[in-house]
């Protein structure tokens, strides 16, 4: 039996938000358990990372909106997507994932290039014909 393929909309949330399966991760667990926080200790073991790398990870998810943290001297930080579009993108994702594990995983690795480098293999192209 094959896997669906991944849902273009999931396969550019993927490629807009999420550079690592070490952020994917943090981000699912938090939205599996959402409601409940956690420092970057108590969340490491869980995702199978160090504290500082989980710490990182937590940052970028405040940074880009689908986490919060309580901005104490140890923080806890919980799923909080700030806007509904977001929050939508992360149930996707979530969805897939668990549909589609190993899809979800090669998304992140095989990001469309760049717009640079798309133009320049353009011309690659059109001299060689």
């Amino acid at each position: 039996m094959t896997a669906a393929p991944l849902p273009e909309s999931v396969q550019q949330f993927v490629g807009e938000h999420i550079d690592s399966a070490e952020l994917l991760e943090i981000l699912l667990y938090l939205h599996r358990n959402a409601g409940q926080s956690y420092t970057a200790e108590a969340l490491s073991p869980a995702v199978y990372t160090v504290p500082a790398a989980a710490l990182l990870r937590l940052e970028e998810l405040v940074a880009s909106g689908f986490a919060a943290s309580d901005g104490t001297g140890n923080p806890a930080y919980r799923y909080a997507p700030s806007s509904p579009v977001l929050g939508a993108g992360v149930d996707e994702l979530a969805a897939a994932y668990a549909a589609n594990r190993i899809a979800v995983i090669q998304s992140i690795f095989q990001k469309p290039k760049s717009a640079a480098q798309s133009m320049a293999d353009a011309f690659r192209l059109r001299g060689n014909r």
